[in-house]
């Protein structure tokens, strides 16, 4: 289950607290197919003190030691994607401070499709939750969506790409802990149909530090990030920090002057960052076309908008909404997202119909 790779750098990133100088330095040292671990170790544990020194060499050259760390992340579900490992992503390798090790739950081939980043602050108004989650399933039809754990904005995005399974949820801390436990069940969730990923070990708690610290790894997968809503301080922001410094296309969500969870979007905005408030406006900058996608993908609320479609052959956008039971403004959102995956198409007067 691992390889040489996996069983020499998962020593390494356990024992040796890394500044930002060191893992560079450490990691031009691997870049090669077959790098000296040994040599690479070595230089870096000369630095520490002397007893730290040999306890760090006994335990890197201890077979039994490292055979007990990989049976007990085995008994876990975890497996790890070291540095050199051919399953490694490649835009991680590019940014100054990779890690070392990738743990991962649930299905590890997303880190070889599209992924693309969206994130938001914990306090986002509903219609913004909303709009992320409908942003997120549509998304997730072209890309992995990779985001945080927390609460809000993060929550939403999970919960929109589930729905097509292609969902990389990015953790702070160790998955021998849940945090915040109100997410327990969504996380669960991602471990069974999408991807958890951490660069901690099982045993590492939430520490506030390691949060932001984290936001460099979700920027880095992603090909693009869509920040959902941000605070002046917002957690996101660093995220979107991260994403213009590795050249990423950041996008955010409008909002009106004085909603506070809005700031941070309003503020990117004015710093060149792309406004997003459709789907389109993400697809067109990347050139992805509107071909339809598979019926198995629509949403129940699709699939009964489609039906109405269907029958109807055409009809203004009242008449859809009386069929189905809802005010205008509800059904929406939904023909608009069909309208995107290439299943519905809007005609003069407010009308629709079902693409054939």
């Amino acid at each position: 289950m691992y390889d040489r790779y996996e069983q020499n750098s998962i020593v390494l990133s356990s024992f040796c607290e890394l500044s930002y100088k060191q893992r560079s330095e450490l990691t031009e040292g691997m870049s090669s197919e077959e790098p000296k671990f040994e040599e690479c170790a070595g230089n870096l544990i000369k630095t520490l003190g002397e007893g730290v020194y040999n306890k760090i060499r006994d335990k890197f050259n201890s077979e039994k030691y490292r055979e007990s760390v990989f049976t007990e992340l085995e008994e876990k579900g975890i497996t790890c994607i070291a540095y050199n490992s051919p399953d490694y992503p490649k835009s991680l390798k590019e940014i100054s401070c990779p890690p070392f090790m990738l743990f991962a739950k649930g299905n590890a081939s997303l880190l070889k499709e599209r992924m693309f980043a969206v994130v938001g602050s914990r306090r986002t108004l509903p219609d913004a939750l909303r709009r992320c989650e409908e942003f997120s399933e549509q998304l997730s039809e072209r890309f992995a969506v990779v985001t945080g754990a927390a609460d809000g904005a993060d929550a939403a995005a999970i919960k929109g790409a589930l729905k097509n399974g292609r969902v990389i949820s990015v953790l702070a801390y160790g998955f021998d802990y849940v945090y915040p436990a109100i997410n327990s069940s969504l996380i669960k969730s991602v471990a069974q149909n999408g991807l958890l990923l951490s660069e901690h070990y099982p045993h590492v708690e939430p520490k506030s530090y390691l949060f932001p610290v984290r936001n460099r790894i979700i920027a880095a997968l992603g090909e693009g990030l869509l920040v959902a809503s941000a605070g002046k301080k917002s957690g996101a922001l660093i995220t979107a920090g991260y994403a213009a410094e590795y050249g990423k296309d950041v996008f955010a969500f409008p909002y009106n002057p004085g909603i506070n969870s809005g700031e941070g979007c309003n503020s990117l905005i004015k710093k060149g960052a792309a406004l997003a408030d459709n789907i389109l406006d993400i697809y067109s900058a990347f050139g992805l076309d509107l071909k339809p996608q598979k019926e198995n993908r629509l949403s129940e609320e699709e699939r009964n908008t489609l039906s109405v479609l269907a029958e109807s052959g055409d009809a203004p956008i009242s008449e859809i909404a009386q069929k189905l039971g809802k005010p205008v403004y509800a059904v929406l959102p939904t023909l608009s997202s069909l309208e995107i995956k290439g299943m519905a198409v809007r005609l003069g007067g407010n009308r629709y119909a079902a693409v054939k």
